[in-house]
């Protein structure tokens, strides 16, 4: 079980990714992220045991100093392993950079075994699409990948923490963006 902070859009865009997860799913090239409780994200950073109160109060906080703000999902890429992960690349900015250095330093305090691959000076931003893919179905994934119509223009509205399991993502507290905070629907 590992906990995740991931970062949360606006209606619309989250519509945009179900409908490529869904179609990800028709095909038969991967139903995980539409099954298994995952909304469409950008995550910050994962790690193996998080104290949950505490990190709680960091990103709260930091919600609060973040007013919603402009994204650009841009790309389409694959990271290649023996299971590969098809995503949307994100176009960085200013502000994401400075989000994500921010919520490195808030939540150490509070994290063990953060994942090297969300490391300040290693993080890809994304959002995934597929994952656990077998090389023979990455053409399949990326072939559907690019029916969706790029750039999207999309809005972070909130931040939250989910806890992982192999087969399930699980939001355990949402946090909007903003003081004082918009209204985001689970």
């Amino acid at each position: 079980m590992s906990f995740a902070v991931e970062l949360y859009f606006d209606p619309t865009t989250d519509a945009m990714v179900r409908q490529a997860w869904d179609y990800l799913a028709e095909a038969g090239v991967s139903a995980v992220m539409r099954e298994s409780g995952y909304r469409p994200h950008l995550t910050l950073g994962v790690s193996e045991s998080l104290d949950l109160d505490g990190a709680g109060m960091a990103l709260e906080g930091l919600a609060r100093r973040y007013p919603p703000f402009a994204l650009t999902l841009s790309s389409l890429g694959v990271f290649l392993a023996s299971e590969a992960t098809v995503f949307l690349g994100v176009t960085v900015t200013q502000t994401l950079l400075a989000l994500h250095a921010e919520f490195q330093a808030c939540i150490q305090p509070y994290a063990q075994g953060i994942w090297d691959y969300y490391r300040v000076d290693a993080w890809v931003p994304h959002c995934t699409l597929a994952f656990n893919l077998p090389p023979a179905r990455v053409p399949e994934a990326v072939a559907i990948g690019q029916q969706i119509p790029l750039p999207i223009r999309a809005q972070v509205v909130a931040l939250g923490i989910t806890v992982l399991s192999p087969a399930s993502s699980e939001l355990l507290r949402l946090f909007p963006l903003g003081d004082p905070p918009i209204l985001v629907m689970p």
